[in-house]
């Protein structure tokens, strides 16, 4: 049921492609598309990198870069097109922008290896009867990196030979020339104590970083609440072009400021921040609430999920989004992920539907696991139709929702039925058949292709609802409903029109029939909805509203 969540990588590198795409204009036009700076990337084989791994590796690579600077010298020639501009063309890209290190685990020798190779300008000749140098990378490879994807590549390495080829890997790009030059940095699946980020503090808070950062993904890294304020710090430290980071008052962070009065650090220029299955705590949210003061309007993906966050830390996090939301700073955001927090305070989640009702441009939201209720589900579903937002990716799983949440969800969906692509409600026991029917049965659209209904007491009812949506839902292609109790008639029912689009049931109880348990509610839930019939939806009060304004006397 997460299936958006699985392109936030993509998301990363979709930044990155943008900015890295040849200018074209109508002064100067690129003969070839091969100017575009290549990736360098490791075989997907997980193992243990040593020195002599590291030099093939290398070998590959130069290879690569060899042929790829043989098609840029003799295909990128710069046509200057008939104009009476004499401006210059514009400045060459670099050979290589991306380096991918990940599934790898590195020793010390290896990362030194590696290391030297991307500063050096020069390199050893590919033929084995040459044993000098040849100058033929000039500027370094670093210095036109903008994407380092280095998550998971100390795995298995004793602590100590873990901290060195982070320190290694990270220190490439400190003596890159200009104020910064690393883009999007992703340090995910490595064991990142207070020792972790001192070793990589030159791709988090250093000058390679300085004026450039604008997407930072630690997932998986087990941080603690010291060391999530170690990298608050770093991230919202506030220095002049002549400060060293050594000179920077980390007791002061949100006093300091430009000569020109604004803000100067690096979470101001943030696009994309997360934070995932980390051991945060509630300090640890303040320490993300700290980060998100500092970010502005530029940012556009946040996750912090998955933190062991409590109500406390929770209050931090949503606080944190109204005072952004305020500031108008969520304006541009595009997804949001806060799965496993605790939302169930009134105080807090009616912060956090007041933040989301300025989020106009969200297409992605996860708020699994939020203890929300019906209740906060209700204001959450009201905050994002008055958002008017393009949701296509919405997961409100494990939220204790019953059928009279479930009216609310219905009633949103409504509204998302030309945008929306990924529904997930699982882990809602007490959704039940009724609950899930009332959603199902405004369902409605040809975007929808994921449909995710897991452990939400489904009967009957619920799969004769769910069939009957197939029509209008053309191009579901996961639809997942385990661990229900669906009677077995039901169940061939649902293979018969939906085929492999429904995944495996093997959890489900065939035996049983959830709906039997519905009997002795149906009374009273019928006359809730007699009551709910007397009160005007919001579409009817709309229209009458509107009416009444076009009556003259």
């Amino acid at each position: 049921c997460y299936y958006f969540l699985s392109t936030s990588t993509t998301f990363l590198l979709s930044i990155s492609q943008s900015i890295s795409k040849p200018l074209i204009d109508n002064k100067h036009t690129l003969h070839s598309s091969s100017m575009n700076p290549i990736t360098l990337v490791p075989t997907p084989t997980r193992e243990v990198i040593d020195l002599a791994k590291a030099e093939s590796m290398i070998d590959t690579w130069r290879a690569k870069l060899l042929e790829h600077q043989a098609a840029v010298q003799a295909t990128c020639t710069i046509t200057t097109t008939t104009t009476t501009d004499s401006s210059p063309p514009p400045p060459p890209l670099p050979l290589c922008d991306t380096l991918v290190l990940s599934n790898k685990s590195y020793t010390p020798e290896a990362a030194k290896c590696i290391a030297s190779f991307l500063t050096s300008s020069s390199s050893l000749s590919l033929s084995s009867n040459q044993g000098d140098e040849q100058e033929v990378f000039h500027p370094p490879i670093v210095s036109g990196i903008q994407t380092a994807i280095l998550s998971d590549i100390i795995a298995s390495q004793p602590e100590a030979e873990g901290l060195q080829v982070l320190s290694i890997l990270t220190g490439i790009f400190q003596n890159t020339s200009g104020t910064g030059t690393l883009k999007h940095v992703d340090l995910s699946d490595n064991a990142m104590g207070s020792k972790g980020v001192t070793a990589c503090q030159e791709v988090i808070g250093g000058k390679a970083v300085r004026n450039s950062l604008e997407s930072l993904k630690l997932c998986n890294n087990g941080l603690s609440e010291d060391t999530m304020e170690e990298v608050a710090c770093l991230l919202t430290a506030t220095a002049g072009e002549d400060n060293d980071e050594d000179d920077i008052d980390h007791n002061n962070l949100d006093e300091e400021t430009n000569a020109n009065g604004s803000r100067s650090c690096i979470a101001q220029n943030l696009k994309l921040l997360h934070f995932y299955n980390n051991m945060s705590g509630n300090d640890g949210c303040k320490s993300f609430a700290k980060i998100l003061n500092h970010c502005t309007d530029k940012i556009m993906d946040i996750r912090m999920s998955g933190t062991r966050a409590r109500a406390e830390g929770s209050r931090f996090i949503v606080q944190a989004l109204y005072d952004a939301a305020q500031r108008g700073d969520l304006k541009n955001l595009i997804k949001l992920d806060l799965k496993d927090n605790s939302f169930a305070e009134v105080e807090t989640y009616q912060l956090l539907t007041q933040a989301l009702e300025k989020c106009t441009t969200l297409k992605e939201l996860n708020l699994h696991d939020c203890v929300l209720h019906d209740e906060g589900i209700r204001v959450v579903c009201d905050a994002l139709i008055q958002a008017k937002a393009p949701l296509e990716h919405l997961n409100l799983g494990g939220n204790d929702v019953t059928p009279v949440g479930a009216k609310s969800i219905a009633r949103l969906l409504k509204h998302v039925n030309s945008t929306l692509v990924t529904f997930c409600a699982s882990e809602n026991d007490e959704l039940t058949s009724r609950g899930v029917k009332r959603i199902v049965d405004v369902l409605d659209s040809v975007t929808l292709e994921n449909v995710v209904f897991n452990i939400t007491s489904i009967g009957k009812i619920g799969a004769d609802a769910i069939v009957a949506m197939k029509d209008r839902v053309p191009n579901i292609k996961v639809l997942e409903m385990d661990e229900n109790r669906i009677p077995l008639v039901c169940v061939e029912k649902l293979q018969e029109v939906y085929g492999d689009v429904l995944m495996e049931m093997e959890d489900n109880d065939e035996e049983e029939d959830a709906d039997d348990d519905l009997e002795e509610e149906e009374e009273e839930e019928e006359e809730g909805e007699e009551e709910e019939t007397m009160v005007p939806n919001d579409d009817a009060m709309d229209s009458l509203t509107s009416a009444l304004g076009k009556v003259t006397v």
